[in-house]
């Protein structure tokens, strides 16, 4: 079984075409401006919306687990909570609900080959996201292998902090890889990542050295962390033998879901981040043979 956070259907980024993007739960890293918090843990969790709740307590006489108070906020012991979704059935407001489930690799096929036609005629197929799509490794290995017997295109969005066994493994199956350059000032990527530096710079070592054409760079632009790196970066693809990086502007469409998980949201306080701010680097990765997206 594969936990799930979510599939979108009729998808027009994170690769070509028409695409069905599974996202997939969990993930090693805890980027404090990531947009999925809700796909950290691998296990289902139960998301609470402020806004919709009226306090009437239906949800604290259901759980049979006494994972629910009223302090007077809802308050949630996650240590208790085994996501048994009694109190999402209690709630009249809809003001909870269990973010994941877990499917099987038939179900998950089922799903996809819904939208068959429109991958052919659009040359589309299926992209993995996440989370860290490969943090379920043994189980999203054979539906990687599925897919690929089935003739889909797959995407992988990945930040490669993982063991490079794991890459050198699904490599021959991935069409195209999403790879995630945060930061490439190994302490600070650690520091506020979470993430291995080694395990990074393995995994686009490995890329560069036995498929750089199949490899797409993409790089969150975070205020007061890495605006100082989009150059480098696109040095660094050029170094690589890559041919594209993708800068994706911070925005806070996450804000939510991290309040719904009773979590502070470290870049509350930040606007968005508009995309002609970043144009100037379309001009610089050209003098590099990149070509730079504004964008996912």
């Amino acid at each position: 079984m594969i936990s799930i956070s979510n599939i979108e259907r009729f998808a027009t980024h994170d690769g070509p075409g028409i695409r069905t993007t599974i996202f997939l739960k969990g993930c090693s890293l805890h980027c404090p401006w990531c947009a999925n918090p809700e796909t950290w843990d691998v296990h289902p969790v139960l998301m609470h919306k402020e806004n919709k709740c009226v306090r009437c307590h239906s949800c604290l006489k259901a759980c049979t687990k006494q994972a629910i108070s009223f302090q007077p906020e809802f308050t949630l012991n996650r240590n208790v909570c085994d996501g048994c979704a009694l109190c999402v059935d209690a709630c009249l407001l809809e003001a909870l609900e269990i973010s994941g489930k877990w499917m099987d690799i038939e179900e998950i096929v089922e799903e996809v080959q819904k939208d068959d036609r429109y991958y052919q005629k659009s040359n589309g197929g299926v992209t993995l996201s996440g989370g860290e799509p490969l943090f379920q490794f043994d189980e999203v290995f054979l539906l990687i292998c599925t897919l690929h017997e089935r003739g889909y295109h797959l995407a992988l969005e990945t930040t490669g902090n993982y063991p490079l066994e794991h890459l050198k493994k699904v490599e021959p199956y991935i069409d195209l890889f999403l790879m995630d350059c945060k930061h490439l000032e190994p302490e600070k990527l650690q520091k506020i990542t979470g993430a291995n530096p080694k395990f990074v710079q393995d995994s686009f070592t490995y890329l560069s050295q036995h498929c750089p054409e199949k490899v797409i760079v993409r790089m969150p632009v975070i205020w007061n962390f890495n605006e100082d790196q989009i150059e480098k970066t696109i040095d660094q693809a050029s170094r690589l033998g890559f041919s594209e990086v993708d800068l994706l502007p911070f925005h806070s469409l996450g804000k939510n879901k991290w309040e719904n998980l009773n979590k502070v949201y470290p870049y509350a306080s930040y606007p968005m981040m508009k995309k002609e701010t970043l144009n100037a680097f379309v001009a610089y990765g050209k003098t590099k043979n990149i070509y730079v997206k504004i964008g996912g």
